[in-house]
Order: C-alpha cells, then sequence, then structure tokens
C-alpha cells in the first residue's frame, strides 16, 4: 500500500503530461491540416547539423565546411543517433524533447519532495511543470530547451545532496553541452562553495573541489570550445556573437519581457515563488542564484526576448520547485486551533487549485500558438525548401534568413544572412535593419557568388526592393502571425554589383581621383534605348559616397537623356568598397529614336552630391572630368 502510494503520484504526473502533449499535438494537426511541424525553424537548424554529423560530415551546417554554429552540441549528437537509423528527423525530436519534458516533471517532483520532505510538495511542483503551456510548447518543439531544464535541475538537486562532486561537475558539463547558459550554472555553483567553503559544514575539501570537479567539467566541455577557437577564433558558438547586442548594458525590455513571461506562466506559482526564496537560500543558493541570475545575464546579452522568451523557460520547472517550497513554507507558519485548517491536504490541496486554475487558463492558448507557429514554419520555410530542391541548380548558392528548414529540404549550400553558421556576415549583422547593414551583406554575397536570396523583404527591403538587384520568382504568404518575422517572403533571383574579375566588352582604363578606376564598359541597344554596364574597381578605400554621372549627348553636344545616382541606388555605394572590389553597374538609358538614328555621345564620370564637384578623370579621353565612352 505504501508503494502504492508512493508511486501513484507519479502515475497521475505522467497522465497529466502525456495527456496535455497530446493536446497540443491535436490541435497543431487540426490548424495545419494534419501535417505535423515544428513550432520553430531553430530544430530544423539542428536536423541540419545532426545529419551532416551522421553522414561524417563533422560539426558543419555547409557539408565539407567546419562551424561551431550549434549552441547544443550534445543536442546535434543525441540527434545524429537518430540520423543514422532513419532520414526522419522531426518525429523522434519531438519524441525526444518530449520525454526531456516527462524527464523534468519527475526531476521537479523529486527535488521538491527532498527539501520540503512532503510529497505534496513533490505533487504541486511536478503538475505545475505539466500545465505549464509554454514549458510544454517548448517539450514539443524538437529543440533543445527541457533537455538544458532537465539537466540543470539534475544538477542542482545533485549538488543541493552531495556538493560539488566529480558527478554532479559531470551533469554540470553536460548541461553546458545542451545550452551555453550551463556555462554560467557551473560558474554560480563554484561561487555558491567558495561562499561556504571554510565553515564547519563545508560540503569538500579544496582537493575535491578544486582539482576533481573542475577536471571533469572541463574534460565535458572543453571539445568544443576547443573546436570553435580552431574554426572561428573565439570560444563559444557562432549564434552568441551573432544575436549579443552591445547597444545597451542591460537591457530592461529584455528583463520586464521576461519577468512577465514567468508572471503568465502561472500567477499563482509566481507569487508563491516570491514566498519561497527566503526558504529555499537557507536549503539550496545555487537554486536561487540560478532562478535570479539567469534573467539577468539574459538582458545583460541580448536586447529582446526571443520566442516567447525561450532562453529562459528552461527556469519554469525550478521556478515551480521554489514555488512548492512557498507553500511548505507558509504550511509550517499556520498556527490556528482548528485542526481541520493545520490539517496540509487543506493547504495543499487550497495550493495545487491554485495553481491548476492559473495553468488550465492559458493552455488553449498555447497549444494554439504551437499550432500556428508550425503553420507558419510549414506555409514559408519548408515551401521554400521543397521549391528549390525542385527549381534550382545542386550547385546553386542561397542566400538565407531562416536557414533550418530551407537548408535541410532544398540540400542546397547556403550563406546565412544572419550570420548563424557564416560567422563572415557578423559586420553587417550587427548593423541595425536598414540601408547600411543591407550595403555591407550585398557585398558579402557578391563576393561568395550568390545565386539565390531567400528572404523576407522587409528584413532586407533595400535589397528586395532594388530591381536592378533582385527579382522574386517564388513568393510564400501565410494567414497568422504568431511566430514568423513576417507573413510574406519570397525567394528572389540575384544580380550582384560586386564581380569576381572584370569582362568589359570595351576595355577603358580611366581613374578618378586616386581611388576609383573605370576598367570599360558594355553597351547593348534596347527597345526605348540602351543598357550601360560601367565596370569600376577600387584603389584604396574612400569615406564618402560618390554619385555616377551619365550623360548622352546628341549630334550638337545637347545633352538629351542623363542619369545621376549612387550605384544600385546607394546599395554598392563607394564607401563600401575595398581594395580590389570590382563593381559593376548596370543602367538604363533612355534614347530617343532619332538621336539613336543620327548618332551620339556617352559621358560619364563621379561627383560629390553635395557640392556637385566631380572627381578628377585621366587616362582615357576627358572632356571637363567627363570620360567620353562612346561617339
Amino acid at each position: 500500500m505504501n508503494r502504492f502510494r508512493a508511486a501513484l503520484p507519479l502515475f497521475i504526473l505522467t497522465f497529466a503530461t502525456v495527456w496535455v502533449a497530446a493536446f497540443f499535438i491535436y490541435t497543431q494537426l487540426e490548424i495545419t491540416g494534419g501535417t505535423l511541424g515544428a513550432p520553430l525553424d531553430d530544430a530544423w537548424i539542428h536536423f541540419q547539423f545532426a545529419r551532416n554529423l551522421a553522414q561524417g560530415n563533422g560539426f558543419s551546417f555547409n557539408p565539407g565546411e567546419p562551424t561551431p554554429g550549434s549552441t547544443a552540441p550534445l543536442w546535434t549528437v543525441m540527434l545524429a543517433g537518430i540520423g543514422l537509423v532513419t532520414e526522419d528527423f522531426l518525429t523522434p525530436a519531438i519524441g525526444l524533447s518530449g520525454l526531456f519534458l516527462l524527464a523534468s516533471v519527475f526531476l521537479s517532483y523529486g527535488l521538491a519532495f527532498e527539501l520540503t520532505n512532503s510529497r505534496w510538495a513533490g505533487f504541486a511542483a511536478g503538475l505545475a511543470v505539466a500545465l505549464s503551456g509554454r514549458f510544454v510548447w517548448a517539450g514539443l518543439a524538437a529543440m533543445e530547451t527541457t533537455a538544458f531544464a532537465a539537466l540543470s535541475l539534475g544538477a542542482i538537486w545533485s549538488y543541493t545532496r552531495w556538493g560539488l562532486t566529480w558527478w554532479t561537475a559531470l551533469i554540470f558539463g553536460l548541461s553546458s553541452q545542451v545550452r551555453p547558459e550551463g556555462h554560467a550554472l557551473f560558474a554560480l555553483a563554484v561561487m555558491a562553495d567558495l561562499i561556504q567553503f571554510g565553515r564547519r559544514d563545508a560540503k569538500v575539501s579544496v582537493r575535491s573541489w578544486l582539482i576533481f570537479p573542475v577536471l571533469v567539467y572541463g574534460l565535458v566541455s572543453l571539445p568544443y570550445l576547443l573546436f570553435s577557437l580552431s574554426t572561428t577564433g573565439k570560444p563559444l558558438a557562432n549564434t552568441f556573437y551573432a544575436k549579443v547586442s552591445a547597444a545597451y548594458l542591460f537591457s530592461w525590455r529584455t528583463f520586464r519581457e521576461t519577468v512577465r513571461f514567468h508572471w503568465l506562466d502561472n500567477v499563482a506559482a509566481f507569487l508563491l515563488a516570491l514566498v519561497g526564496l527566503v526558504p529555499m537560500w537557507r536549503q539550496s543558493r545555487l537554486a536561487v542564484l540560478w532562478l535570479v541570475g539567469l534573467p539577468l545575464l539574459t538582458a545583460v546579452i541580448i536586447d529582446q526576448t526571443w520566442h516567447y522568451g525561450r532562453y529562459t523557460m528552461p527556469l519554469i520547472p525550478m521556478q515551480m520547485v521554489v514555488a512548492a517550497v512557498g507553500v511548505a513554507w507558509i504550511a509550517s507558519k499556520i498556527r490556528y486551533p482548528f485542526s481541520i485548517i493545520r490539517s496540509p491536504w487543506v493547504v495543499w490541496g487550497t495550493a495545487i487549485f491554485l495553481i491548476v486554475v492559473s495553468s488550465l487558463g492559458q493552455l488553449n492558448g498555447w497549444a494554439s500558438r504551437y499550432g500556428n507557429n508550425a503553420k507558419e514554419i510549414l506555409d514559408i520555410d519548408v515551401a521554400i525548401g521543397h521549391w528549390l530542391a525542385e527549381n534550382t541548380p545542386q550547385d546553386a548558392l542561397i542566400a538565407v534568413d531562416d536557414i533550418g528548414a530551407i537548408t535541410f529540404l532544398s540540400e542546397r549550400r547556403i550563406l546565412d544572412m544572419n550570420g548563424l553558421v557564416s560567422p563572415e556576415m557578423w559586420p553587417a549583422v550587427r548593423q541595425p535593419v536598414g540601408l547600411l547593414r543591407d550595403q555591407l551583406a550585398l557585398r558579402q554575397m557578391s563576393l561568395a557568388g550568390v545565386d539565390y536570396l531567400a528572404a523576407f523583404p522587409l528584413w532586407h527591403y533595400e535589397i528586395t526592393g532594388n530591381p536592378w538587384v533582385s527579382q522574386p520568382v517564388f513568393p510564400v504568404h501565410t494567414e497568422t502571425h504568431t511566430i514568423i518575422f513576417q507573413p510574406d517572403a519570397a525567394v528572389y533571383d540575384m544580380s550582384l554589383p560586386y564581380v569576381p574579375e572584370a569582362t568589359p566588352p570595351v576595355d577603358l582604363s580611366a581613374t578618378l581621383g586616386d581611388a576609383i578606376q573605370l576598367l570599360g564598359y558594355g553597351l547593348m541597344p534596347t527597345e526605348n534605348g540602351v543598357k550601360l554596364d560601367l565596370y569600376w574597381r577600387s584603389l584604396k578605400p574612400v569615406d564618402q559616397d560618390f554619385d555616377i554621372f551619365i550623360h548622352v549627348l546628341d549630334g550638337q553636344g545637347q545633352l538629351t537623356a542623363q542619369e545621376d545616382l549612387q550605384p544600385y541606388n546607394g546599395l554598392a555605394a563607394t564607401h563600401v568598397w575595398q581594395p580590389g572590389d570590382i563593381v559593376k553597374s548596370a543602367h538604363q538609358l533612355p534614347i530617343a529614336p532619332d538621336v539613336m538614328a543620327a548618332g551620339y555621345t556617352i559621358q560619364t564620370g563621379m561627383y560629390v552630391r553635395e557640392t556637385g564637384v566631380r572627381l578628377p578623370a585621366e587616362g582615357a579621353t576627358v572632356h571637363d572630368h567627363a570620360i567620353v565612352l562612346s561617339e
């Protein structure tokens, strides 16, 4: 009977977790029309890394190009195991993250039970986790979030019970390979140990703390760090440097939104967790440091929350454990003469009722988000991936915003416009969305030899809105806007301004000032005039943007047509050019038929827009610093 009573809470928690997960999956399938999907494109990023690893290509996103782009190398290894037996990553990955969801429920139960010696506390904590809509969303996302939650919870539990032993350090090390925030958790554990070190009740000796745990942690965490150093020269994954914000020392926006998410997860549990912080501190300083420290660290690193605050989602189980400790503390302080009020089941029954009510009110909303998120990924990223696989050459290079499903399904090499696996894009990524960002991005796209761009128009509006550079060939749309950056995206055929070599039909050698050279040009008649291609070379950097002027003169030397603009309407502005860059600027010149028939002359050069002063031109036929191209 006692064994049944001990096992009953776990049976109930298992049933509740499975029931809620099934409800989420059912809701998604209703929304997507029966197609299973992941609510984040990031899941497909893991699939791409895992497939390459399983196929013997190491940690790479583009096969054969090693990169520390995965922030969860241990999760990649686990998924690679799936890749050894099946090509379907999605369903097993959702199942795997779901198992870690269940593990987090059990660990929450166990830790709360140990801290309070009350199965009621364990049951309340576990049930709160099982009914947390945001955490269930994470548990069915095919992502590493619940794995990190389980490992970090296990590490804190082991530390609380045994201190910083070698096996505790092993769990800390494993957690750091699922999420890099695990390094911060281990640092907090070391700090907490130092606080208590030297006291009579210290659980560790200098030798065991200083040598064995740190050695074990290093053996687990150093290999990927060294791999990162060897490929990029930096110790952390590319994602950290691509997403980290240097604009603020501390983002109050991130902190406010993070606190709000945890408040809305379960209002009753949030308030009870506030009560439980002090008694929890007496039993596990590390748990409190982690619960408070991770939101603060997140606000230092990034200037906005991503995907419903997913970087602090792993704290949800710990929040529920601390809430259970708070209830236990309240129960211990009740001193009423009525025995029924002092009875544990009344206090815990009330607390569990409040937790359940707070949870049930948001479960349906999170299930709907889960479905709509997945449908958006299917409508945009999955659709583009399939189209590219069917309509582009196998050796095509695609510049991509959402790199996951598009890369995995198209099986094409990509250039990551956000720098997660393409660190050469970091100078552009660190600029705000706008002209300068697109100028730097377009230059890098040109140097890489991009053939197509798969992008959200608003993210790169200077590029996608410039017909000289991009032409949409496959637009996609989704009806909702819950997780995707924009409900519209497209594949664009690219005509890039920077070219690897100059092959002008007409060679020319003229210099403008001491920084720019005109190598030649090409002239082709069109229905309404001529198309003129100019080939420029940068000789040295310049710190300002020059306009190109083109004048069409008739036989009497009268101006009949002209064009004045920066190269590609500023997308290839001269201040971006680097020594050796060759830029092919394209121009459409309308010329009247009678002028075409009688003969005309084209002159070109560069000038400073603010002053109208032309750059000195020499080395060819020149008139008033205008280079004569044709007569």
